[in-house]
């Protein structure tokens, strides 16, 4: 781990013979990539490095993913090798202006097995997610699918995911087949309270016609986690503002407008938008992204976009995610 570490730092200065004067490390943030890591995450690397330009600080952030039971495989949602191999096929640098990956210094695979990927480390202040942050970034991601229609070659890239609305539905079939008989299982009575769980039920009952509708559209690349967590704002070398996505572990092929439903869902799911919003929130950021995929040179029906937001939404929060929960 200590070498991969080093040849990360040299990537990182350019300088293929540099020498750690100083090293401090500390794990960053609390969340899902430390669950599904065992607490190991991901680490924040900062100290100070001597090259030939003299001695100069560095920071970098190591993410370390590890593989649990269920994502052994290519075709499951939490494959644990798919953001390594993301940034190691140079996938990600296919990704347009405006929305874009950290800079990658290295991927190294352990027998654990385990796959530790060093990326930059993004220092900018970050602001306070309002309305028309959300927006923003609405908009860059309108422009970041529409760039990216037709993508992505999954032949050349097998281990990229579907949507987490087309895997859960699919996966938690037997379980959301029984809803009806769960009626008194005190986790579906705490969650699915007064009409939720017969509203729960007739949705599920249409979610065939709604995958079967997703099928017919446009297809492009997704990063199919981009909220709030995962979007980073920071200026580009010209000072203009970027957003660098992070948390590529879901990168996959989708359709136009599902990108949105992490976007508008998570943002109420985690109450980072108050409920009396949700319909504020939903129309600026349909409208945005909207925006951002004319921007990109996209000129096809806003009505299958529309679509694509809201039948993914309803099948990844709606249903879904009550399998794997």
């Amino acid at each position: 781990t200590h070498e991969a570490l080093k040849a990360a730092i040299r990537t990182l200065t350019g300088d293929s013979r540099a020498h750690l004067v100083r090293l401090e490390t500390r794990p960053l943030g609390e969340g899902f990539a430390d669950a599904m890591a065992g607490g190991d995450g991901l680490l924040l690397h900062e100290g100070v490095v001597r090259t030939a330009r003299g001695e100069q600080p560095f920071e970098l952030v190591e993410k370390v993913c590890r593989v649990l039971p269920q994502g052994r495989t290519p075709d499951s949602w939490l494959y644990w090798k798919r953001e390594a191999l993301a940034y190691d096929s140079g996938l990600l640098n296919a990704i347009p202006a405006g929305l874009r990956a950290p800079k990658c210094y290295g991927v190294t695979y352990t027998d654990a097995p385990a796959a530790r990927v060093f990326i930059e480390a993004i220092s900018a202040p970050q602001p306070d997610w309002d309305m028309d942050t959300h927006a923003r970034a609405g908009a860059a991601l309108g422009r970041f699918n529409g760039a990216l229609i037709g993508m992505p070659d999954i032949d050349a890239h097998p281990w990229l995911a579907p949507g987490r609305a087309w895997s859960w539905t699919g996966q938690y079939r037997e379980t959301l087949d029984n809803l009806a008989s769960m009626s008194a299982d005190p986790v579906v009575m705490h969650w699915l309270m007064g009409d939720s769980l017969d509203r729960t039920i007739a949705l599920w009952k249409e979610h065939d016609a709604l995958r079967a509708a997703l099928s017919d559209l446009p297809r492009c690349l997704c990063h199919h986690d981009a909220f709030k967590r995962n979007l980073m704002f920071a200026p580009n070398e010209d000072g203009k503002e970027e957003i660098i996505a992070i948390d590529w572990a879901f990168i996959g092929h989708g359709v136009l407008g599902e990108e949105l439903a992490a976007t508008v869902g998570a943002a109420l799911m985690f109450r980072d938008v108050d409920a009396d919003q949700a319909e504020a929130l939903s129309e600026s950021v349909f409208r945005a992204y909207l925006d951002g995929l004319r921007a990109s040179g996209w000129s096809g029906s806003a009505r299958d976009v529309r679509l694509g937001f809201t039948a993914t939404t309803a099948l990844m929060f709606g249903v879904g995610a009550l399998g794997p929960w």
